[in-house]
């Protein structure tokens, strides 16, 4: 089974994607690090991901990524690739719901956080400024927004009907949502 875990900035998805995994003693991977990786032309490990702790935010990559859709291109299709040929993985994607088409047993979530609790996540997260943080979120949005729908043609956010459950992130721990969500999995596949 593969879990995709979607979302917007700081809503968790790293998180939730790593607990998860530990939880199903499944494979995790962090797109955003096979995107750094392919951006700097090093060898990807799938096996050996890292969370994204901000270093995104701060990369410029978005101005890169306008400018050379091939970026986003090689990124989602290697990670196409890998959801056809591995099993038993939990990826965080911004992607892959709305692009995945394989037959296999896929559920996708979609975590819903308002912009102030990402706000406040991110601020947390990366130690800057709550209007650095709001400032951050706003442009990430509107770009992840414009950038996929000009690529594939869906809006992030906006088009979830291609999600099998949306989760409110908002309130609860990690641990409570890994624990929800661990249940929704079992009760859909008995």
């Amino acid at each position: 089974m593969i879990i995709l875990i979607c979302g917007f900035t700081a809503s968790g998805k790293s998180y939730l994607s790593e607990s998860l995994a530990k939880k199903l003693n499944y494979k995790f991977v962090h797109t955003s690090h096979i995107l750094k990786l392919i951006h700097t032309n090093k060898d990807i490990d799938p096996n050996k991901t890292k969370m994204n702790k901000g270093w995104y935010e701060f990369s410029n990559l978005d101005s890169v990524r306008h400018k050379d859709l091939n970026l986003d291109y090689k990124l989602d299709n290697y990670l196409k690739k890998l959801v056809k040929e591995k099993d038993n993985l939990v990826l965080d994607s911004w992607t892959l719901p709305y692009i995945s088409n394989n037959k296999k047993k896929i559920i996708k979530i979609w975590l819903h956080a308002s912009p102030k609790v990402r706000t406040l996540r991110l601020m947390k997260r990366d130690k800057v400024s709550l209007e650095k943080a709001k400032k951050i979120i706003k442009k990430k949005d509107s770009f992840n927004k414009r950038h996929f729908k000009k690529i594939y043609g869906f809006v992030l956010g906006k088009d979830l009907d291609v999600f099998d459950h949306i989760i409110n992130v908002e309130k609860d721990s990690v641990k409570e949502i890994t624990s929800n969500i661990y249940e929704l999995i079992k009760s859909r596949f008995k």
